[in-house]
């Protein structure tokens, strides 16, 4: 692939999202790449989402479904239209730097063997790292966003490989995307980059970040550990467990990702924080009632596996001990400590 040559597809993915797109509307229009298209996929916003994109990018390609069914379905709505060689997914609330895409296409183009490829997240005034990519951890099943909270803004390190980079953008090839079945659906918000990562590297590719490659995003510390998104974290960790596991690796390690859930529930109960116990509590029961329609779905997929769970799983991309107390320290605070990764 030519890296000056290379269609890129951007694929910004909204939904009410009047108060916080005009950062990333302006963004795209000082984007530098010499050939790129912009399809936006708006999943049923009521607000004036759709008349601030037309004005602010008349070119893009607008579609307007009439039923919001998640991130990932609007995802995979923009690619089966999609030209570019790389697919650039992004949030409605993020700004990419200007030469957010040199970097991201050049480490592509560069290696055949990438497949997944993200940037560096900052928080939206550029004083907090948010994410350099995201490490996962087998024994709960978790992703864990590298240097969330640091006010250190060193972008540098010795390894770029991730298990999958934070989704608030990241690039993929559309073959290797279609290959793989795209988004999976059933997730409907968070954890969509995860599994997709996940199961690029079942097909043998690797996924990188690209500390050149920066971009801003509307979070706080605070929201990593907000009841009602802890639900999805929760319950879409335990199906992408389920469905891109092996069998051996599954028995393994899906009863220890739910009874840490389960233990982490009752303490949360003890400490008072019932509304975050009874969201784990529906996604652990939810889960369990999906489980057959999961076992069918392992019996029935496509077989994209090229490597063992041993090669997918590579020490440098996964979470220490240290990493989980961390986090499941901070989750158990006000705000999220300042040397914390955030689960996602």
């Amino acid at each position: 692939m030519d890296d000056e040559l290379a269609l890129v597809s951007i694929i910004l993915v909204t939904h009410n999202g009047s108060a916080v797109i005009e950062g990333s509307l302006r963004s795209l229009k000082n984007l530098e790449w010499p050939k790129l298209e912009i399809i936006v996929v708006d999943n049923a916003s009521t607000d004036d989402t759709l008349d601030r994109v037309s004005r602010s990018l008349p070119t893009a390609r607008i579609i307007a479904v009439r039923q919001n069914r998640g991130y990932g379905a609007g995802g995979n709505r923009g690619a089966s239209v999609a030209r570019g060689n790389i697919l650039l997914f992004m949030n409605q609330d993020v700004a990419l730097s200007s030469q957010f895409l040199k970097g991201i296409v050049s480490m592509m183009s560069r290696d055949e063997s990438i497949g997944v490829c993200g940037g560096a997240v900052l928080s939206w005034d550029g004083t907090m790292l948010v994410s350099i990519g995201q490490i996962f951890e087998r024994w709960t099943g978790y992703g864990f966003d590298v240097g969330f909270g640091s006010s250190q803004l060193d972008l540098k390190r010795q390894v770029s490989e991730v298990f999958s980079p934070n989704g608030s953008a990241f690039a993929i090839k559309r073959n290797l995307f279609r290959e793989i079945g795209g988004f999976n659906e059933d997730l409907f918000m968070y954890f969509d980059e995860t599994d997709l990562s996940w199961r690029a590297r079942i097909a043998g590719f690797r996924v990188v970040c690209s500390r050149n490659s920066v971009l801003r995003h509307m979070i706080t510390q605070r929201r990593a550990h907000e009841a009602r998104l802890r639900y999805y974290v929760d319950r879409n960790s335990l199906l992408s467990a389920a469905r891109n596991y092996e069998f051996s690796s599954l028995i393994l390690f899906l009863p220890t990702s739910f009874a840490t859930r389960l233990v982490g529930m009752i303490a949360l109960a003890i400490l008072g924080r019932q509304e975050h116990a009874l969201s784990t509590a529906r996604a652990m029961n939810d889960f369990i009632v999906s489980l057959p329609k999961l076992w069918r779905e392992r019996r029935s997929s496509p077989r994209i596996r090229r490597v063992s769970d041993r090669e997918v799983m590579r020490k440098e991309v996964l979470a220490s001990p240290k990493d989980i107390l961390r986090v499941f320290s901070s989750s158990l605070m006000p705000y999220t400590s300042s040397e914390a990764h955030s689960s996602r």
